[in-house]
């Protein structure tokens, strides 16, 4: 993630940090682990979508679990500011 001192590489600006903790992980592929209304603000804005349940299984039995997706151009801007700049590549290749 871009450190605070570079406000310019934030992504998606102007939201809640709980909104953007959601976006990280939904840009990761991980379920969005926030509240309905931090969801429903990002719906809201279009910045996530909606792309139905998936269907889990434990020892309990199976369970639906709702999954959300960024839209193509959403996550090449989400992407795009949270990708290390040549400069911290280059550093993190000399450890």
């Amino acid at each position: 993630m871009p450190s605070k001192s570079d406000p310019d590489r934030m992504p998606h600006p102007g939201r809640t940090s709980a909104e953007r903790r959601a976006l990280d992980r939904i840009g990761c592929g991980e379920p969005p682990a926030c509240a309905q209304k931090t969801l429903r603000n990002l719906l809201d804005a279009g910045l996530i979508v909606d792309v139905g349940t998936e269907t889990r299984r434990d020892a309990l039995g199976s369970y639906r679990v709702p999954s959300y997706a960024m839209p193509i151009p959403v996550h090449f801007a989400w992407c795009s500011a949270v990708a290390a700049t040549d400069e911290e590549m280059a550093a993190m290749e000399g450890l």
